[in-house]
Formats: C-alpha cells, structure tokens, sequence
C-alpha cells in the first residue's frame, strides 16, 4: 500500500476524530479532567492512502522547552501491520528533534502497543498514572508511562 504521510488539515478533523473513536481514543471537548480534551492539530500527522482517505492519524502536545508527549496515534484496522503506524511515529519524532525537543513521553494500556514502542524506537518504561476515565482499553485503570531519549534515538536512527 502506497500512503503518504502529511501535516494535519482542520478540514481532517471529522475523519481523525472517527478513526480515533474506532479505538476508544477521541478526545472528549468540555469534559472536566477528561484525558485528551482536543488535538493539536499543528502538531499532528496523518496518513493519506492513494484514494485521498486518511488511514492513520499521530500527534504529540508540548510539555516544555525539553519535553514532548506522543499523543492519538491511531491507525486503520484494514492497513494495520503495513508500517503506517511507524511512518506517523517517525514524522513526529523528527518534528519533535528539530524543535529542540530531548525527551519523549508516551502513555498507553496496550501490551502490544508497549512492546512496539520498546522494540522499534527504543523506548523505556518509567512508571505508570492512573486514568482520569474510561478512555481506550475500559479494563485497564493505568496507563503504562514510557520514555525516550531523543537524541539517543537519532544516533541510534543514523547508525543503521
């Protein structure tokens, strides 16, 4: 499958927020404490299969001068296992080295999504939180708390 992968448009927002939902991640405007309340949509990606339909959507929120948090990664069932998910992941990765950020955060539930992260990127575990609400996986009540050095990551990246 040929996808490309681009800046997010407002004009995306609708079909971002129904790929989210398909994976209990849409953000919930205007509720208190809610996990994700919106999408940065200038600091968010999405994949654009040749037929011009959004198949995956990855963004992240600043938290400082130093650190960043990936946020709404989320890909289509039907192009699930075709690299889409780490193509959004490098695109916002590479974003986030070029503005200086250093340290990359990430929260999940999913097992598999934690190994992915581990293992492609190089990601570490460094705690967990509890969830605010029911958000993504209902039977799981903490995120799991991963890390990255990204300047680490670079290195790594260029020696390959």
């Amino acid at each position: 499958m040929t996808c490309r992968i681009r800046k997010m448009n407002p004009q995306d927002l609708p079909e971002v927020m129904e790929l989210l939902e398909r994976w209990s991640m849409a953000p919930t405007p205007g509720v208190a404490n809610a996990e994700r309340s919106g999408i940065e949509i200038a600091h968010a990606f999405v994949a654009e299969n040749e037929d011009g339909c959004l198949v995956g959507v990855g963004s992240y929120l600043l938290l400082d001068e130093d650190t960043a948090e990936t946020a709404s990664l989320a890909v289509a069932p039907q192009v699930q296992g075709m690299g889409i998910g780490a193509m959004l992941q490098e695109a916002r990765l590479q974003e986030m080295l070029a503005r200086g950020i250093r340290r990359v955060r990430t929260e999940t539930d999913r097992p598999e999504t934690i190994a992915w992260y581990q293992r492609k990127f190089g990601y570490r575990v460094v705690g967990s939180n509890p969830k605010k609400h029911a958000f993504s996986l209902p039977d799981i009540d903490t995120w799991t708390v991963l890390e990255l050095d990204l300047e680490q990551w670079s290195r790594a990246r260029g020696k390959r």
